[in-house]
């Protein structure tokens, strides 16, 4: 697992990134698929409006790559 130091500017541009890459068609899966997509959606973007708000200072991420992303205020 790698680790970034990263402004708060930066850390949520990284996570509206990897949002963005995340498919979130969920049409054809079954009802249990379905769940489990919108649950990890639902997560990234809380995960999203934490950092923005200043609630969180260091998160890992499991997507595109394992890091370790560590907030830095400057």
């Amino acid at each position: 697992m790698e680790r970034f130091f990263m402004t708060r500017r930066r850390a949520v541009a990284y996570l509206l990134g990897v949002r963005r890459a995340m498919p979130d068609d969920i049409d054809g899966m079954c009802v249990t698929e379905a769940d489990q997509k919108l649950q990890t959606l639902e997560g990234v973007d809380r995960l999203i409006l934490d950092v923005r708000a200043g609630r969180i200072g260091k998160f890992r991420v499991g997507f595109p790559v394992a890091a370790e992303i560590v907030v830095a205020d400057a």
